[in-house]
């Protein structure tokens, strides 16, 4: 009798033992995701920096249209790619403060949660934690 008291004493404190393990690699195992377009439409200030990266490529397209006239095709081209690399340089420095501003917010509002890994909600297939809203109420 005591024997059997034993056994299942043990084996009920190795059932604990395991329940608990699977318990704490399910909530490590936990992913967040956001949905980034849902945030970037979101951010304050956004349609002023999209407005800026809009009129630069206005600009830019009135100065080749201004310049080009009686070129060559070739030096139309090579005008066309470097103010074409202009654009892509000032979009790219324009929009690096609010991605990284996004990035640094996402980080933290997981880092709460104790989530080690974010994706974008359109990687996610099923489960995982949508962060999207804290996100955006984080920057606002």
């Amino acid at each position: 009798m005591k024997k059997k008291l034993i056994a299942l004493v043990c084996s009920l404190m190795m059932a604990l033992g395991f329940s608990s393990t699977a318990l704490a690699a399910d909530q490590s195992a936990l992913v967040g995701f956001v949905n980034v377009q849902y945030v970037l439409q979101n951010y304050p200030g956004i349609k002023d920096v999209l407005q800026q990266i809009s009129d630069e490529k206005v600009r830019l397209q009135n100065q080749y249209n201004e310049q080009s006239q009686g070129l060559s095709d070739t030096d139309k081209n090579a005008m066309s790619a470097n103010l074409s690399q202009e654009y892509n340089k000032y979009e790219n420095n324009t929009m690096a403060p609010v991605q990284q501003k996004i990035q640094k917010t996402i980080a933290k509002i997981a880092k709460e949660h104790g989530i080690q890994n974010v994706v974008n909600s359109n990687s996610m297939l099923y489960g995982g934690k949508d962060l999207t809203e804290e996100v955006v109420k984080a920057l606002q």
